[in-house]
């Protein structure tokens, strides 16, 4: 009778043991990053009434019986699971997806926590909010010649500071890049006409327009406002018949025209029997049968102009408005897509064309586009006002000297690889250049890989450092201190500090808080069985007395 006494003693006194976890797990429900914990039980003695009984002969065996007198605690853990998380909107609140625990330190060791509610203190250190603890990880490395930042996570981990001074660096502008299309269908548009001569016959000429070196050496400059082209007419049978020039000006309106071969003055004569076609001397570029007006044709006209431009920097940061007009030349001596290109500053600064082998005397550079649509040809070209002649050499290299703002020679090398020529409207544009003005950090966030990347006050961003995570073999045999903070145990393992994203460390969420994992409803009914059990385990003690008083009676 003693022995079930002591089972409801032993009984009561577990109860307890699972009402303090569970009331503890219940009212840290709305804790960050809280874990709750289970009570398990196990037999404190067992008395054995009878043996187990191996098979004999033709007789089975037989189990052994055994009574368990009372029960002990056999373990708490803590029970790890994600927990679901909070949206703050907050930029220094951190939730962990994953198993990994944030690293904190009081600067004589490491603390570990789940709970990622973090802020700056006066001296721009990251902090843990709660504790004051310095949050681990890498502060990232400044290149002192190129002023780039950049993590380097095989070094020790460290306290993060984000001052409110830091300066991205003035950078130089060295290499730029474009891309997108030219419109090939730029310039005067080839067409045809039929025309009728003295006899009724009906003739379809078809008239083609190409540029020439004659045609630029007769303008004042390769990209004067009136740009001039040659025309040629062919007959059904694709034979020349006659030739000439016109000058279109920017709006798209004809200053001069002349026919020199198979006619005269405005007139072609070589069309059949008595056939002419009057060319445009101004105004629309509109050609007609001379002896009959209302049989005409208006060549389409698309401008062969196209600027595009780009802030660059010199090596203290000052800006340069940097254009790039491009002129179409089309079918140029044995380019059949070509373009040319100059460069200029919206300052002024003069601008020097730099081949592959060091030379300098162009005046600018001319690309051809094979029929794929993609350049085949980056070489330079000269002009001394009355000659234009192309180099064989690449070039695409420009330099400017920028003494007068207190800089040396900035030198930029020109990526035009990129750049196409299809029937489609202009769409190059520079979509790169690494140079830049001096930035001040202006305001900064955390990325899903644990990087605090800032943006600063010329519109760039950089990497600032990294909060490292830690992982463990066996998150469950971490000792808990306090705060939401554990220690490792002899059980736990060590620390495998590295990034989010990696080591199965899981990733973070930032704007967001992972909250308890305490499942309430489960709590409650926890509590429920618990008390039940301890009614039932209560009632023991009543039992045992009423048995013994019986057993008294039964004596006298």
């Amino acid at each position: 009778m003693m022995r079930s006494m002591f089972s409801g003693v032993s009984g009561m006194r577990n109860f307890q043991y699972e009402l303090d976890v569970i009331g503890n797990n219940i009212s840290n429900v709305n804790t960050v990053g809280f874990k709750g914990s289970r009570v398990t039980f196990q037999t404190a003695l067992l008395q054995t009434l009878k043996a187990a009984r191996a098979p004999q002969n033709n007789v089975g065996g037989t189990n052994p019986i055994q009574i368990g007198l009372g029960s002990q605690l056999a373990t708490v853990d803590k029970v790890m699971t994600q927990g679901s998380f909070q949206n703050t909107g907050r930029k220094l609140d951190l939730a962990i997806q994953g198993d990994g625990f944030f690293v904190l330190s009081d600067g004589r060791g490491y603390y570990y926590t789940r709970a990622g509610a973090l802020d700056v203190d006066m001296n721009g250190t990251l902090i843990h909010a709660s504790t004051g603890l310095k949050v681990q990880g890498w502060r990232a490395i400044q290149d002192p010649i190129t002023g780039s930042r950049y993590v380097d996570t095989n070094q020790p981990i460290g306290d993060i500071v984000i001052s409110a001074g830091m300066t991205m660096p003035a950078r130089a502008t060295t290499a730029a890049r474009m891309e997108g299309n030219l419109n090939s269908t730029s310039g005067i548009l080839p067409f045809s006409m039929t025309v009728t001569d003295d006899k009724g016959k009906q003739h379809t000429v078809r008239f083609v327009f190409s540029k020439t070196e004659v045609d630029i050496e007769a303008q004042d400059d390769p990209f004067a406002e009136n740009q001039r082209y040659t025309w040629k007419v062919y007959d059904e049978s694709n034979n020349q018949i006659a030739s000439g020039y016109i000058v279109i000006n920017q709006f798209g309106r004809v200053v001069e025209a002349a026919v020199e071969t198979g006619g005269t003055g405005s007139e072609i004569t070589s069309i059949g029997t008595g056939a002419e076609i009057t060319i445009p001397t101004a105004g629309e570029i509109r050609f007609y049968e001379s002896d009959n007006p209302s049989n005409f044709v208006t060549a389409q006209f698309n401008s062969p102009r196209y600027v595009t431009a780009v802030q660059v920097y010199d090596t203290l940061g000052n800006p340069y408005s940097l254009y790039i007009e491009f002129i179409r030349l089309g079918k140029f001596n044995s380019m059949n897509n070509a373009w040319i290109w100059r460069v200029y500053t919206a300052s002024g600064e003069p601008i020097t064309y730099i081949d592959a082998n060091s030379n300098e005397d162009y005046a600018g550079g001319i690309i051809n586009f094979n029929d794929s649509g993609r350049i085949t040809v980056m070489y330079g070209f000269n002009w001394d006002g009355t000659d234009f002649t192309v180099g064989n050499t690449e070039m695409r290299t420009i330099q400017f000297d920028a003494s007068h703002m207190g800089d040396g020679t900035v030198k930029i090398n020109l990526d035009l690889t990129a750049l196409t020529q299809f029937a489609g409207a202009n769409s190059a544009s520079f979509t790169w250049q690494n140079g830049n003005a001096l930035g001040m950090l202006q305001s900064f966030a955390i990325n899903e890989n644990g990087e605090i990347i800032g943006t600063f006050s010329n519109g760039l961003t950089d990497v600032l450092g990294q909060i490292a995570l830690a992982v463990f073999n066996n998150p469950a045999g971490l000792t808990e201190v306090g705060n939401s903070l554990y220690l490792p145990s002899a059980n736990s393992g060590l620390a495998q500090i590295g990034t989010a994203g990696s080591g199965g460390r899981g990733t973070l969420i930032p704007g967001a808080l992972e909250m308890s994992n305490v499942d309430l409803a489960e709590e409650f009914t926890r509590m429920i069985i618990a008390q039940r059990g301890f009614q039932a385990n209560a009632r023991v003690i009543t039992t045992a007395d009423t048995i013994l008083g019986e057993l008294v009676a039964l004596r006298r």
